[in-house]
């Protein structure tokens, strides 16, 4: 028999654990990368202007970057004529999104989670430039889906290149009036302040685990003790990460071009929208670990029953079919799945490979077209890879 204290010891313990395990360590790799893409984004852009036969690579790296900021970037080029419809398929395949932030918090906390994390990385990409150079090669455009030996359906509209305007400046701004922006834009200061005491507990945690293999850390409700203190202070920061995620009113996809916008101008901007970004982050991996606990819990199914079910061509083919879905949250969900040993590692790469992150958006609005052919274009390599890897017994 299920009693509340059980149903309340999982929400607990799924809030801390989301903030000490993943949150933390996902705010300094976004705060990170989100700074280089705020001190190098121009020079970028001029070098891709430049260097049309580097392209797919530079797109592919592009979407390597954690987050979606590289892949978002990626989409108002291409509406503008600056880079080729292979580039936005190298882009959009080697991106993990926000996910990614999920492999590189689980590796951090486990280091036998480095192997995979590099793994799939390395596989997206080489994926990635492959087959957006295939894509160039072929004359696949969204006009021409199956490429030069297909019907041609409409015209692609794509401009003429100026290289005399940046494309950044398409990119939106936000308008600064409503609750939500007030609260995101007052309240980022004190998220970071919390945020910053759970890194240093999450990194003593780390330390202890590594100087006793048998130590745990115990739920406790008093804060007056360590366990009971450094759990309250998860609570609290997934507290305001769901607050901060209500805020910014963005439901599947936390990154938007005006969020992007925002945060190429301006350092504040830069550090207000890690914090958004890392709260996404966070709603979505509780919500996974909500997920999965009480699945066991009012089910008796257990975690190997759960990771048999994970494992084949079923898997494989659910896992590339989630990432058709635009945005980052289930996404965030298949990879915490991973990170659970609830799928194997051929579903984890089919997912990685298929999903587009939140930079499907920006690119709907401006190309449907290009948009809709572009999540059929990642989930081809996607099965043909994952099934590939299961075949070959390919798995960490």
């Amino acid at each position: 028999m299920v009693s509340g204290q059980d149903v309340l010891d999982i929400v607990v313990t799924s809030m801390r654990d989301a903030f000490l395990a993943v949150t933390v360590f996902v705010a300094v790799m976004v705060l990170l990368f989100s700074w280089l893409q705020y001190a190098t984004s121009g020079r970028f852009v001029e070098y891709i202007q430049t260097h049309k036969k580097l392209q797919p690579l530079i797109g592919a790296l592009m979407g390597l970057t954690p987050g979606c900021g590289g892949a978002i970037i990626m989409m108002p080029m291409y509406a503008r004529g600056y880079v080729t419809y292979g580039t936005v398929v190298a882009t959009l395949i080697a991106t993990l999104g926000d996910s990614a932030f999920v492999l590189i918090g689980a590796a951090v906390a486990d280091s036998s989670f480095i192997a995979p994390m590099i793994a799939v990385h390395v596989i997206s990409f080489i994926v990635g430039v492959s087959w957006g150079y295939i894509v160039d090669a072929s004359g696949t455009t969204p006009s021409m889906p199956l490429s030069k030996f297909g019907p041609k359906f409409g015209e692609d509209l794509i401009p003429e290149s100026d290289e005399e305007t940046s494309p950044l400046e398409d990119l939106s701004r936000e308008v600064p009036e409503g609750i939500g922006y007030k609260i995101l834009h007052q309240g980022f200061l004190f998220w970071w302040a919390v945020t910053t005491i759970g890194f240093i507990f999450a990194v003593l945690l780390l330390v202890w685990s590594g100087q006793d293999a048998d130590y745990e850390l115990k739920l406790v409700y008093n804060p007056l003790t360590l366990d009971g203190f450094i759990t309250w202070v998860g609570l609290l920061g997934t507290t305001l990460s769901v607050i901060l995620y209500f805020a910014q009113k963005n439901w599947f996809a936390d990154d938007t071009e005006a969020t992007i916008g925002d945060k190429l101008h301006s350092m504040r901007e830069t550090m207000v929208h890690a914090a958004s970004e890392t709260a996404f982050v966070t709603f979505w991996v509780m919500i996974a670990y909500l997920v999965f606990e009480f699945t066991m819990l009012f089910s008796g199914v257990s975690e190997q029953d759960m990771a048999r079910h994970g494992d084949g061509f079923i898997a494989v083919g659910i896992a590339a079919m989630i990432g058709l879905i635009p945005g980052c949250g289930p996404q965030i969900i298949a990879i915490t799945a991973y990170t659970k040993e609830m799928i194997s590692f051929p579903a984890l790469a089919a997912n990685a490979i298929s999903q587009d992150g939140d930079a499907l958006f920006p690119l709907l609005v401006r190309h449907k077209a290009a948009s809709l052919w572009a999540t059929v274009h990642t989930t081809i390599p996607a099965l043909i890879t994952g099934i590939f890897l299961l075949v070959a017994g390919i798995s960490f």
